[in-house]
């Protein structure tokens, strides 16, 4: 085996160093000046466009006249009319007495391929396909795709679908879809053009526009990484939003590239995510719409949130998390302060917090004392603050108290909760109070540095008052988590920044500098004799080459050696297991002997544990018996390693027992990982106070165990030989590790 197989070159440090060899892939490396002819082209060509009102090409046609798009635009359409639109139609893309920069198709998959070469010819930059039938159809559907990426590729121009529902684009005023989109601060990218019609229903609701909206379909070409990371450097957009099904993946290298690119993204802007396909049936489904691979559900959501993305279940919740971004401020901490003009919303409202990881903090004397000389004696001002129906005889009490606690260092954000924009209905005198009040608490917002978010149960109607405040000053939810959700969002924000800064400023754990040459001679050795599974003995010298202390072990070759293994590691209790390639499940063969105490009673284990392993598999290859010192034992740790077909090699963390065999819980990072990424994971699972110790047990050197997930990471990234690894048990004491057990197993040569 070559170098070049066994090592993925180690200057992995980070997923950055993995994404640059993306450029290196048959579809090529988007960059931004890619993307230039989508989202800013100077001329635009829709071919396919027709005069029958009935028909897509028509519907398309309009949308691009009556959006005022900014450049020149081009119908090509084999119709026998003398225009379309009022506008010249041409025969075809050759005709037209200019450059283009952008191709629109929406035409039979069987006129497909002449049409792309002919745009080729033309020197057309990006075309978007948005015709159906291709690769979601099946294998004849895929191969018409690679024709056509074979044509794009050859011409250095981009595609984008097929199989999608257009783009728009704000600043060149390009709505390249049948969806009436507004302008606004939104970028949307989506594999479905029915979720966009949906979502964009909603968003009209709320007033919301989009900087740029996408719908990728098949991502043939140009895919989830191309689009983050041009709305991540778009100044118009102020939240990237994506819906997925899964990624489009030639090779583990593309999903890298999307995680790479939404981390750095995430780092300037925030990121949300819708991703369908959680149960076995929606990723069916998914995979039949567009193609995609929707991958490992549980690596999926770890690389989300491992890149900073904000994963979200619906399309409303998805667009609570965009209004919040599209008009407020981060928050710089999560202490909130809750003002209602109701009690139930204001309790309502402070148990919900803790859910979005809120702190609703009791207020300190000083900020009470203000509050109280605004407010009656009955009005309770520790928080939530409840103006208790102070309102109905002084509407300003809303802006004077929210004055107060915007000014109170102690809190990050205000979320207003409860009746506002109800009050009009009282009279005409309420009416123009509750606009006033409202102008007044958009400026304030628009002052402060902090955020503030409004719950109202009158925002379905829409009244005036609200109307004002959403389309010039902060959001309005009709529902209280969801304005809960939404500070959440706003708050969680700055705590992923800094998560991301602080795993790519750590430093990767050093290795052993001859561990290449050790671990390529083990795995060798293996392919040699065609296994793919390492005994255990061998498992714990690829980790020990790696760094990992391991416990001392022999191997016996009969009784007696097992007998003097045993004085040589002092007499005291040992364990004894089945060394074979055959028996990979050594308890169920029983092949395990613990708590072996003296020299005779290695010799009878050592005939005992073969004996069950011949009456197990008669025809297994038995290497020996391992004799290694019986542990003292501590708290049981899973950590592991799989090879995901989107991102690779991950790594995987969990407590042992029942906690992993039945709760199932546990953690996944997309390797490598740094020390500070380490830490976050084993703290996230359920069981982890456990590790701080409880009722008097001793708690775990938490440091020892990240810095264990952390080398492992490491390790199974440079070996792209590795498909699993699992340490189980491990057992973390408030000294360090000890990893019992050790098994390995390497993916096939067929799929190197």
């Amino acid at each position: 085996m070559s170098n070049a197989t066994f090592v993925v070159s180690y200057a992995l440090t980070s997923l950055s160093a993995l994404s640059k060899r993306n450029c290196k892939t048959s579809r090529g490396c988007a960059s931004m000046a890619d993307l230039t002819p989508l989202f800013k082209p100077k001329s635009v060509a829709l071919v396919g466009a027709s005069s029958d009102t009935k028909k897509y090409g028509y519907w398309t046609a309009k949308s691009l006249i009556d959006n005022k798009f900014t450049g020149d635009l081009y119908l090509i359409s084999k119709t026998a009319a003398a225009d379309i639109l009022g506008r010249k139609p041409y025969t075809s893309i050759s005709d037209v007495p200019a450059s283009i920069d952008l191709a629109i198709i929406g035409i039979a998959p069987k006129y497909i391929l002449p049409v792309l070469q002919e745009c080729a010819d033309k020197g057309v930059k990006a075309v978007i396909v948005v015709s159906t039938g291709f690769g979601e159809t099946g294998p004849e559907g895929k191969a018409l795709e690679k024709e056509m990426l074979a044509i794009a590729s050859k011409a250095g121009m981009r595609i984008m679908g097929p199989n999608c529902m257009g783009m728009f684009s704000a600043p060149a005023s390009l709505n390249a879809s049948i969806i009436d989109l507004d302008k606004g601060h939104m970028g949307l990218v989506l594999q479905s053009g029915n979720f966009g019609i949906d979502i964009n229903f909603n968003a009209k609701k709320r007033g919301l526009g989009y900087s740029g909206w996408a719908t990728i379909g098949n991502q043939i070409d140009l895919r989830f990484a191309d689009f983050v990371e041009y709305l991540g450097q778009d100044e118009a957009t102020r939240v990237v939003m994506m819906y997925m099904e899964g990624l489009r993946v030639s090779s583990v290298n593309d999903g890298r590239d999307f995680l790479e690119k939404a981390r750095r993204t995430a780092l300037n802007k925030p990121v949300a995510a819708i991703k369908i396909g959680r149960s076995a049936a929606g990723a069916r489904a998914a995979v039949s719409h567009t193609g995609s691979l929707a991958g490992s559900e549980k690596v999926f959501d770890a690389a989300l949130s491992q890149a900073g993305v904000i994963r979200v279940d619906s399309p409303n919740e998805l667009l609570d998390v965009g209004e919040a971004f599209s008009r407020c401020k981060p928050a710089k901490g999560n202490r909130i302060a809750i003002l209602t003009d109701g009690g139930g919303h204001g309790v309502m409202a402070t148990d919900t917090a803790e859910r979005f990881g809120l702190n609703a903090l009791v207020l300190s004397d000083e900020t009470q004392k203000k509050l109280r000389a605004i407010l009656k004696p009955h009005c309770p001002v520790k928080n939530p603050v409840d103006l208790a129906g102070t309102p109905e005889a002084d509407m300003w009490v809303f802006d004077r108290c929210a004055e107060v606690l915007l000014a109170d260092p102690d809190v990050d954000g205000l979320v207003i909760v409860g009746l506002y924009g109800g009050y009009c209905d009282l009279s005409e005198e309420f009416r123009q109070l509750e606009m006033d009040v409202a102008k007044s608490l958009v400026e304030r917002a628009a002052k402060s540095d902090k955020p503030v978010v409004m719950h109202s149960i009158y925002q379905p109607q829409c009244p005036d008052s609200l109307q004002y405040i959403m389309e010039h000053g902060f959001p309005v939810y009709g529902a209280i988590d969801a304005a809960m959700r939404a500070m959440g969002a706003l708050v969680g924000y700055g705590a992923r920044q800094e998560r991301i800064r602080k795993e790519l400023a750590a430093k990767p754990p050093q290795l052993p500098a001859d561990r290449h040459a050790r671990v390529r001679a083990i795995f060798d050795m293996a392919r040699a004799q065609t296994r793919v599974n390492l005994v255990e003995t061998e498992a714990r010298e690829v980790l020990r080459a790696y760094g990992f202390t391991m416990p001392e072990y022999g191997l016996a070759k009969h009784a007696d050696e097992a007998a003097k293994l045993f004085s040589k590691f002092g007499g005291s209790k040992v364990v004894m297991k089945i060394v074979s390639p055959d028996i990979l499940h050594k308890t169920d063969a029983g092949g395990v002997c613990l708590n072996v105490a003296s020299e005779e009673q290695a010799r009878q284990a050592y005939d005992k544990l073969l004996g069950n392993a011949r009456r197990y598999d008669a025809l297994a290859e038995i290497y020996g018996v391992m004799v290694t010192p019986m542990l003292p034992g501590g708290i049981e740790c899973i950590i592991g390693s799989s090879f995901d077909t989107t991102f690779g090699q991950t790594v995987m963390f969990g407590l042992g027992g029942i906690f992993v065999e039945v709760l199932k819980d546990v953690s996944f990072r997309v390797a490598p990982i740094n020390v500070p990424e380490a830490e976050g994971m084993i703290r996230e699972i359920k069981g982890s106070p456990l590790l701080e110790g409880v009722r008097g047990q001793k708690g775990a050197n938490v440091a020892a165990l990240a810095e264990a997930v952390s080398k492992l990471s490491h390790m199974v990234t440079e070996l792209a030989d590795v498909a699993e690894v699992d340490l189980n048990p491990v057992f973390a004491t408030e000294d360090g590790v000890d990893i019992v057990d050790a098994r390995i197993v390497l993916r096939p040569s067929n799929e190197m």
